[in-house]
């Protein structure tokens, strides 16, 4: 077979890496060729009305560009993958060779794409409806089979679609992840890993941080592309650190607010920290709830009060950190398991 997976974002996002290139050779060692079809190099914003002209000018190119290449190469596969969407933006028309296409289509989603973001609530209604889920819900309507990273999400899939919906977390490779040691570390080490659009978690936590940070009792290390202006160190994420940098960690956090999208979500940075030997405090919500019950690897927290209580805890006791780790690790050895999830999306894109 030959097999074309067709991702929204570029090689370094972390989408594409962790739902599609990483199972590409596996793929190909179950069914034959498998190329993964990238939209190309991100278009960069420039300043000012100029660099905002210059920057959809680029796009505009860049999507015709796409929407050309897929329908000159899709004709030659057997069967397509779709990692969310053809391309970072736009109307549905540049995924029109995939609804076309006749042969078997997947589509993979990581995210509750169709449904409200809440990085995009103050754009106006033009950026929500450019960076909106057109292109997504064109190729759920064709799909004859959907992969969802959740629980959450499948159900939300589904009121969408009537084709199958099978759950496949996003999951590491756990051999990548460096432990972490465990020690008499003062101040303790909050980590928190996410992407800029993402900081605004951590607004309902400020006052925490600096208290915590004020009485030496532990520090907030955000790992992002630029720094957040709460009570936090920085360190500027890279691809060649994302896997090392959890074992910096004594506590791995994932607040979330409580909405139909983060309901969604499938935990990832959670798992991440779990593989680096590190346990977590994260909101009840969605998959995140259940991670830490079945792990046994962490603590759940809502109020703000509620988060400061945790993590001092968390702080006054090495032993117990070191222990909530070693679960975490098990825990990511036992569940994230590359070849099954290969396996599974391999029988769906089988005729």
């Amino acid at each position: 077979m030959r097999i074309a997976i067709v991702c929204e974002y570029d090689a370094v996002s972390a989408c594409t890496r962790y739902r599609a290139s990483q199972f590409a050779p596996l793929l190909a060692k179950r069914l034959g060729t498998v190329d993964v079809l990238l939209p190309g190099a991100p278009v960069r914003h420039g300043v000012g009305a100029a660099g905002r002209a210059r920057f959809f000018a680029a796009h505009a190119v860049a999507y015709a560009a796409r929407s050309r290449e897929l329908s000159a190469r899709l004709p030659s596969y057997d069967a397509v993958l779709v990692q969310r969407a053809a391309y970072p933006l736009g109307p549905a028309r540049v995924s029109r060779a995939i609804v076309r296409f006749p042969g078997r289509v997947v589509l993979d989603l990581d995210d509750a794409v169709f449904l409200p973001r809440p990085t995009m609530a103050h754009k106006s209604r033009a950026a929500r409806w450019l960076y909106g889920p057109a292109q997504s819900l064109a190729v759920l309507q064709r799909a004859d089979a959907v992969v969802a990273a959740s629980d959450e999400l499948a159900a939300a899939v589904a009121q969408r679609t009537r084709a199958p919906v099978t759950v496949l977390p996003t999951i590491p490779d756990v051999a990548r992840y460096p432990l972490a040691e465990h020690g008499p570390r003062r101040p303790m080490v909050i980590g928190w890993v996410g992407t800029a659009g993402n900081r605004q978690y951590l607004e309902p936590l400020r006052a925490v941080f600096a208290r915590l940070a004020e009485e030496g009792v532990a520090v907030l290390e955000v790992v992002s592309s630029d720094p957040w202006d709460g009570a936090a160190r920085f360190r500027r994420w890279t691809l060649g650190e994302e896997a090392s940098v959890f074992s910096r960690f004594d506590i791995g956090i994932m607040p979330l607010p409580d909405t139909p999208y983060t309901r969604s979500k499938a935990g990832f940075k959670l798992l991440q920290s779990l593989a680096g030997g590190v346990g977590v405090v994260t909101s009840p919500i969605g998959v995140n709830r259940s991670i830490v019950e079945q792990s046994g690897a962490g603590l759940l927290a809502e109020a703000p009060e509620e988060w400061e209580a945790c993590l001092r805890r968390l702080a006054a006791d090495d032993s117990w950190r070191a222990e909530l780790g070693a679960r975490g690790r098990v825990f990511a050895e036992r569940t994230c398991d590359l070849d099954a999830h290969a396996d599974t999306i391999a029988s769906l894109l089988v005729p």
